[in-house]
């Protein structure tokens, strides 16, 4: 920790981030003081830039993509690659000051036992050198292991939903589909329990004017880019302790054929009324 806030890591998967998540960087950097001394990726050559679902071959990213999300696939394929919203742009980071400053630890994760995966040793050595206050995590995937208890704050990682409620796939299109009136964000700190972190930050989101998934989504980004600064600042308070979570929601998937359909109707209607109401 320095004077002015805590010292943190960063795990991505590459060297840019999602517009919301740099803003919850940014925002965290100038509103909390934290500091970024460190970044961790992936080697050039990880298996996770070189196989089918990173190709640069659009039929076989697009095969990869349907193995894992069904029938869901060419929705998700046009929202956040036909039609990118501004929240979900990929931002480089070669030009920020922070991230030029930052240590850069390359790190090829190792499958954990179960699901997930691990930081080798000389990974978790190098976070430890660099005394860290906190990992934020934006990669890596389900990460286990060692590196949860690297630094002294643990590792932070989003999850746009209320997991009492709502968890897995896809951010806000459950609630939206059941016709829920709030939607949730939470932001925990992991522990090896699946989404069973230890809430640092929660908010609850009026919803009840958004006509599509896609303005639910938007909404619950749109609330999550303060959330890392207030974290940060709480963390270091002495009298704050996190929220333990007793009891965990439903582990949703993406929706399969006959709800992707019911869904897609419900969302045409409310881009109709979106429209009529401009």
């Amino acid at each position: 920790m320095t004077d002015d806030g805590l010292t943190i890591g960063i795990l991505l998967d590459e060297s840019a981030m999602e517009r919301w998540a740099l803003e919850a960087v940014e925002t965290a950097i100038r509103d909390a003081g934290v500091s970024v001394a460190q970044v961790i990726l992936p080697p050039a050559d990880s298996p996770a830039d070189t196989d089918t679902a990173g190709s640069s071959i659009p039929w076989q990213r697009y095969a990869a993509a349907a193995r894992e999300y069904g029938a869901w696939t060419p929705v998700l394929a046009w929202h956040q690659l036909a039609s990118t919203p501004w929240y979900l742009e990929k931002i480089p980071l070669e030009d920020r000051a922070w991230f030029d400053d930052a240590e850069i630890v390359h790190a090829r994760p190792e499958p954990a036992d179960g699901i997930g995966n691990r930081l080798p040793a000389a990974a978790i050595e190098r976070i430890e050198s660099a005394e860290l206050d906190l990992l934020f995590r934006r990669g890596f995937g389900i990460i286990k292991g060692d590196v949860l208890s690297a630094p002294s704050h643990g590792v932070l990682s989003y999850h746009h939903g209320n997991i009492r409620e709502y968890r897995g796939r896809s951010p806000g299109v459950w609630e939206f589909a059941n016709d829920e009136r709030t939607a949730g964000v939470t932001l925990q700190r992991l522990t090896s329990t699946l989404d069973g972190g230890e809430i640092v930050v929660e908010k609850t989101i009026d919803i009840t004017d958004c006509r599509t998934w896609q303005n639910v989504r938007q909404r619950l980004f749109d609330n999550s880019t303060d959330m890392l600064a207030t974290a940060c600042t709480r963390l270091e308070d002495p009298e704050f302790g996190p929220t333990h979570t007793d009891e965990l929601g439903p582990l949703y998937t993406c929706p399969g054929l006959v709800d992707t359909v019911r869904i897609e109707l419900k969302n045409i209607r409310g881009k109709v009324q979106n429209h009529v109401t401009e």
